[in-house]
């Protein structure tokens, strides 16, 4: 998350007079944002680290890509509801993150080819 990102958040939305980021469902929108940008980052240094290694490396990819184009989709919404009717207008990126996650989950793999990798390589 941005510094930029957080300043709009903490001094220029407001609600009730005080910033939004104060409510407890955008906090925790935002925390789960967070989540998920740690985990996919762990995810996808785990499989760098092997790929680097020489080592196998599919099921870490297959699942760093699935995870990754996931959370980002979901962070994207989060982001067009966290930020209201601004969320839609093309005047602001977030509508742009959102088109261009769900074209994430289809580029380089769909989500359903990953999960069939993986369930491969689970042995199903």
């Amino acid at each position: 998350m941005s510094v930029q990102w957080n300043d709009c958040l903490r001094q220029a939305r407001k609600q009730f007079g005080q910033t939004i980021g104060k409510f407890e469902a955008i906090s925790h929108k935002i925390a789960d944002m967070k989540v998920q940008l740690e985990a996919a980052r762990l995810l996808v240094y785990k499989a760098a680290s092997l790929l680097e290694k020489k080592k196998t490396v599919s099921l870490d990819a297959a699942m760093a890509k699935l995870f990754v184009s996931e959370s980002l989709l979901k962070t994207a919404l989060h982001s067009v509801q966290i930020h209201g009717g601004y969320g839609y207008m093309v005047d602001y990126d977030v509508e742009r993150a959102l088109r261009d996650s769900v074209a994430s989950t289809i580029y380089s793999g769909t989500s359903e080819m990953q999960r069939n990798i993986i369930a491969r390589w689970l042995g199903l």
